[in-house]
């Protein structure tokens, strides 16, 4: 990754969301879909946020493949640079992603640093997929974000983060079930 996140963690504790969910897929077609970067923007990618453009090399990623990304939720604009940590077929994809976000509203800017964990295992004749977000470092966390730093509505902000990454997740599986290339 190009970039180094330099500026003070406002965080007193990494913040994680972790989603499951069931597929009719093997473990290989989840792993696949996931390998294929080309194939995000198909599909919108499994995080929370919808993917507007990336720029990877062509094939399947592999550990230490990297590559950049922009993508938009209901809050921000985003731009990552990510790196490829473990890319193990059929059971383990990871990548850590420097994220630079900037407010729709205010346009107020955050750097955050993210680990992004997908855990496939066998479940019969399909898998059982385990998506894992965390929030390792943030030098901001603006607008609507702030209210993770809030204990008392921290638990409403993860939930929201939850749904959203839910969704993203079924987005994943939908394409592994349904992409003959898989």
């Amino acid at each position: 990754m190009a970039r180094q996140m330099a500026s003070a963690n406002v965080l007193k504790h990494e913040l994680a969301v972790t989603v499951r969910k069931k597929s009719t897929a093997t473990t290989y077609k989840v792993f696949d879909v996931l390998a294929d970067l080309s194939g995000h923007r198909g599909w919108g990618g499994a995080e929370a946020s919808r993917l507007v453009s990336m720029d990877a090399p062509g094939g399947p990623a592999r550990t230490g493949t990297e590559f950049t990304s922009t993508s938009e939720d209901a809050i921000c604009r985003i731009w990552d640079s990510s790196v490829v940590t473990e890319a193990a077929r059929p059971a383990t994809f990871e990548k850590v992603t420097e994220s630079r976000l900037e407010t729709k509203r205010k346009g107020t800017p955050a750097q955050w640093l993210l680990v992004h964990r997908y855990e496939i295992e066998p479940d019969g004749v399909g898998s059982q997929i385990t998506y894992t977000c965390r929030l390792v470092r943030a030098d901001a966390l603006p607008g609507p974000l702030a209210l993770f730093g809030i204990p008392v509505l921290r638990s409403f902000a993860s939930h929201e983060w939850a749904h959203a990454s839910r969704a993203g997740l079924l987005r994943l599986v939908a394409t592994a079930e349904t992409n003959p290339r898989a």
